[in-house]
């Protein structure tokens, strides 16, 4: 229950953040942009090729990109001062001197935290879905919740990532630049180290068919798992690295299910080494 206490605190004291507003609005913006280029492009391909109207299907691989791009930011922006700013201010002393373990304030602020994030998507998706009846006209409501429902976990994982990260530090400048180093890392750096890879290994970075390693490599990444998250429960593989590479049989580590358990990795990880850091620190 304590843990539960510093949640409904934290939830309450982040949710009324400026930031958090300013980006909910931007991501509630793109995704209805979303939905109107998706119902644009299902028109143009319909009239190119005498075919109906898009599928719930393609209108969440639309939605996919801004959520994938947006979600981390948010969450980092939310999470990176979870516990690095509350050591800064001296308020975690205080916090600590009430009966909570530090095991608790990091549980709290992650609880509360993702509440948070969980918010800002609902109200994001909740416009995209008001744009999806108004630009296509119909929408299949369960497929949309389930798209919903994975994109909250994402939310959750850069959350942990964030919050573990502030557990690791007093600072929040370091905080914060070690958050957005890891969103330049995996946006930017991490494809063209496996390019890199390939390239030694292979001698090319031109060929018919990638070799397995390679696609699982890209597939690692929290990003890449949402979308192999995605296409296992939608049961269809264009959200995937491996369909993005022609690849017919994927890897186990490239197969749309094992997408939760990268994601279940990038969230254990860095909150287990954040934890652990916590603990010991000299506050």
């Amino acid at each position: 229950m304590s843990a539960i206490t510093v949640a409904k605190k934290d939830f309450a004291d982040a949710a009324r953040s400026r930031k958090l507003m300013g980006l909910t609005a931007v991501f509630a913006l793109f995704t209805l942009g979303g939905a109107f280029l998706a119902s644009w492009a299902g028109d143009l391909f319909a009239e190119l090729e005498g075919e109906g109207a898009e599928s719930t299907l393609d209108l969440v691989f639309a939605l996919q990109t801004p959520a994938g791009y947006l979600v981390p930011i948010i969450a980092l922006v939310i999470g990176y001062a979870a516990i690095a700013g509350e050591r800064e201010s001296g308020s975690l002393k205080f916090l600590l001197g009430l009966p909570h373990t530090r095991r608790d304030v990091v549980i709290g602020k992650i609880l509360g935290r993702s509440a948070v994030v969980a918010v800002s998507i609902l109200v994001g998706f909740l416009v995209g879905l008001i744009g999806l009846f108004v630009f296509v006209g119909s929408v299949s409501i369960v497929d949309y919740l389930l798209f919903t429902v994975v994109t909250i976990l994402f939310g959750f994982v850069y959350v942990c990532i964030a919050v573990g990260l502030s557990s690791m530090t007093g600072s929040t400048t370091r905080a914060a630049a070690g958050a957005f180093g890891l969103i330049v890392f995996f946006w930017f750096i991490w494809s063209f180290l496996a390019m890199g890879l390939l390239y030694l290994v292979e001698g090319s970075l031109w060929m018919d068919d990638h070799p397995d390693w390679y696609v699982s490599l890209l597939s690692l990444s929290p990003d890449a798992a949402y979308g192999s998250a995605i296409a296992a429960v939608f049961g269809e593989g264009q959200f995937t690295i491996a369909t993005a590479y022609g690849v017919e049989n994927p890897p186990l580590l490239a197969e749309p299910w094992f997408g939760f358990v990268v994601l279940a990795v990038w969230a254990l990880v860095p909150l287990g080494i954040g934890l652990w850091q916590f603990g010991r620190a000299d506050l």
